[in-house]
């Protein structure tokens, strides 16, 4: 392999992604994303309004565009689209904090601790103009799998701050209106992405706050983001959301090989040549 081939070769990797996916920066990447999610009670939960423990939060994600952290914070649109799915459930709540965990009905379909699954390459989804719930979650997740998040390590939470506690009066605010404020840190339970990816530290409690880690701190997913108004929606949500996802990604397993194969025969043609 010449040189300049090679040289040609690890430029156009940086641009790679996995087959059935769009391609990420390396190192930190921001996926902006607009999400639409209702209510679902608990079993024996009868206030239609007021969250209570046991309820359920069940949405759909659509992904627009990769923010680059690192570097010049290059903004990217997604190609082919990235959307999702997610389910979270109340286990507990402090005041006007709600702590959140996986619910059965979703790690039955994804696996233990799944709270989140990401679909590429799909069928359009329009997050305003799905006629319904059903539509859009067929949408969101009629592509190839991408990924799937939720709780594997000691350090995942998925917390909400400030949070109205009364989805009656969420769903008649306008979608500009915040409601709640979200954190959350979650385990890769599956990655289908073609990458991999770094563990990112988490800002914990007491220093900086708003994580409570029991672990090293560490996790391969952060989000953050706020739950806004539901008025206007009329396919069956009761709110919107702006929660964005933070990834690591190191260069994927099949780019590494790629290059190292590409250094091994321009090295052999060096000998050749000093031969």
């Amino acid at each position: 392999m010449k040189l300049k081939t090679l040289a040609a070769l690890v430029a156009t990797l940086g641009t790679i992604g996995s087959a059935n996916a769009f391609a990420l920066f390396n190192g930190e990447n921001i996926l902006e994303d607009d999400n639409r999610e209702y209510l679902i009670k608990g079993t024996g939960n009868t206030d239609a309004g007021t969250l209570q423990i046991g309820d359920k939060l069940r949405g759909v994600i659509e992904f627009g565009q990769i923010l680059e952290g690192n570097g010049p914070g290059t903004l990217n649109p997604i190609n082919p689209e990235l959307t999702g799915i997610f389910e979270t459930q109340i286990v507990n709540i402090i005041g006007t904090t709600i702590i959140w965990g996986s619910s059965a009905s979703f790690t039955s379909v994804y696996g233990a601790g799944a709270m989140v699954a990401l679909y590429t390459g799909g069928t359009n989804l329009d997050i305003n103009g799905a006629p319904s719930i059903a539509a859009a979650e067929l949408a969101a997740t009629d592509g190839a799998l991408w990924a799937v998040a939720g709780f594997a390590d000691a350090d995942d939470q998925w917390v909400s701050f400030n949070s109205n506690l009364n989805w009656g009066v969420v769903t008649g605010l306008g979608g500009a209106t915040k409601v709640a404020t979200v954190n959350y840190s979650l385990s890769l339970l599956v990655n289908n992405t073609g990458y991999l990816f770094n563990e990112q530290a988490l800002d914990c409690i007491p220093v900086g706050g708003p994580f409570v880690c029991a672990g090293d701190g560490k996790t391969d997913i952060v989000g953050s983001g706020d739950v806004l108004g539901g008025r206007g929606l009329t396919n069956g949500y009761g709110a919107r959301s702006d929660i964005d996802v933070t990834l690591n990604a190191i260069p994927e397993p099949g780019s590494l090989a790629l290059i190292a194969l590409g250094l091994l025969g321009a090295g052999s043609l060096s000998r050749r040549r000093s031969a």
